[in-house]
């Protein structure tokens, strides 16, 4: 079960800096303009690797020796302090060997990068110290702890930048911030109570946090590796663009996850003879959900577009790019309700092939098409999660057990990808664009009736 903790932990991490970022996104863009806000995206990028990478999956072995281990909460803070003192000499010296490797890199990311990767050592330890956290069920200070790092970080590089606006010192607010929250999260944490190290229990949790890690990253990677192929195959002011529509577009993929957090437990809990059926209809009710936000936000998107970039960002053009990331997040939910089969059976092994796989193929279809148009640099992100939908089905069919109706999903489906597609392909000005409020409107109204249905059920 430590593997489904990770899971759930890692999507509602990916969910806290999209939030944060819409909130100071529109300003910073503005300040830094297109190229400089290039070099920022592929600094977040290495900094939610980084964290992934030099975590080694410790923070849901964490959580689990706390609950269930025999060294209890004790064990768990002398894992906790293992696992930060692992990192740190892990990122520290890889940022010590910065000159043997550096030279690789573009002159405008060298620093950007250093500073990224000391960023993620930091957000290492806000991850092991809410991990710790989880265990005390302390909600509190782990809600704190999120809005330090993830909403204190941008705003003081927002401050930084509007003083002089320059990439390298908004990351320098982004390790600020990462930074006060991993001291905060250690301390309190620390001071909770006395830490107990027993022979074996570092092996054991490196052993079950590993496995998980090529999975883990993988999700990560299913956006920030998009914005990785732009910039090799194009300039800065592309990975700008790009990460903007990234943002947009994955916006639904927050209320999904804030669902997910109880829809698993849902179905972990319910008995064997009745997961399928528990499945198949809390699935359909998420992915209308999905579906109606994913085509709410793919459809307003040349609204929002200029809202959240400045004319430097030709925003008017990454409507069809927000359009195809917010189809994948309607797919999300297809290889979600399949995980938690995998999760709940406990053989969760098979998911660090399926979801690396599934990201090679996204990136590759990515690079690939982006030769006939770069705007299709987005298809990567929806067939990713296709991928990730048929692997997640594919090993939940062999190891869970449980055979469930995945065809109920065709309808939300279905719907979503039209209207996202009507996102994507609507004129983003004149009459014809108001076509696009009246599909809204419509949304609204088929909303209104699902929720109805639900709350009648």
């Amino acid at each position: 079960m430590a593997s489904s903790v990770a899971a759930r932990c890692t999507r509602s991490e990916q969910a806290a800096p999209v939030l944060a970022n819409a909130a100071v996104t529109p300003a910073v863009t503005r300040l830094l303009g297109v190229d400089a806000y290039g070099v920022v995206s592929i600094g977040i990028v290495v900094m939610q690797i980084g964290m992934m990478v030099s975590g080694l999956g410790m923070s849901s072995v964490i959580t689990r020796q706390g609950l269930l281990g025999r060294s209890g909460q004790d064990g768990a803070r002398s894992l906790m302090v293992r696992a930060v003192t692992i990192t740190s000499l892990l990122v520290g010296s890889v940022v010590l060997l910065s000159p043997l490797w550096n030279q690789a890199l573009a002159t405008d990311l060298r620093r950007a990068v250093v500073i990224a990767l000391l960023t993620a050592a930091c957000y290492v330890a806000v991850e092991d110290s809410q991990a710790m956290l989880r265990v005390l069920d302390r909600p509190l200070p782990f809600v704190g702890l999120s809005l330090i790092s993830t909403l204190g970080g941008p705003l003081l590089g927002l401050t930084l930048v509007a003083r002089h606006a320059t990439p390298e010192r908004y990351l320098l607010g982004m390790l600020g911030g990462y930074a006060v929250a991993a001291l905060v999260g250690l301390t309190v944490t620390l001071r909770s109570g006395p830490h107990h190290h027993e022979a074996g229990d570092t092996r054991t949790a490196l052993r079950m946090g590993l496995p998980m890690l090529p999975h883990m990253v993988a999700i990560f990677a299913a956006n920030g590796g998009l914005l990785v192929v732009a910039g090799a195959l194009f300039d800065r002011a592309q990975v700008a663009r790009l990460s903007v529509a990234m943002l947009l577009g994955m916006a639904p993929g927050v209320v999904t996850a804030a669902m997910n957090n109880s829809w698993g437990p849902t179905v972990y809990r319910a008995a064997q003879s009745e997961r399928a059926e528990v499945l198949e209809h809390t699935a359909v009710d998420v992915a209308y959900l999905a579906a109606t936000m994913a085509s709410g936000v793919s459809l307003l998107s040349p609204w929002l577009l200029r809202l959240a970039a400045g004319a430097d960002f030709q925003p008017a053009q990454l409507a069809p790019q927000v359009g195809i990331v917010a189809f994948g997040t309607i797919l999300s939910v297809g290889y979600l309700g399949n995980v938690h089969l995998v999760f709940a059976s406990g053989r969760t092994f098979g998911l660090s092939i399926t979801t690396p796989t599934a990201l090679a193929v996204g990136l590759a279809s990515a690079a690939a098409l982006s030769q006939l148009d770069v705007r299709l640099l987005a298809v990567g992100f929806p067939v990713t999660y296709a991928g990730m939908f048929l692997g997640a089905g594919w090993l939940a069919h062999r190891v869970s057990g449980v055979h469930w109706h995945m065809r109920v999903l065709v309808p939300p489906m279905v719907l979503g990808g039209a209207m996202c597609a009507l996102g994507a392909l609507l004129p983003t000005s004149g009459g014809v664009s108001l076509v696009r409020i009246a599909c809204v409107v419509a949304l609204g109204a088929f909303a209104l009736k699902r929720v109805h249905l639900v709350i009648r059920r």
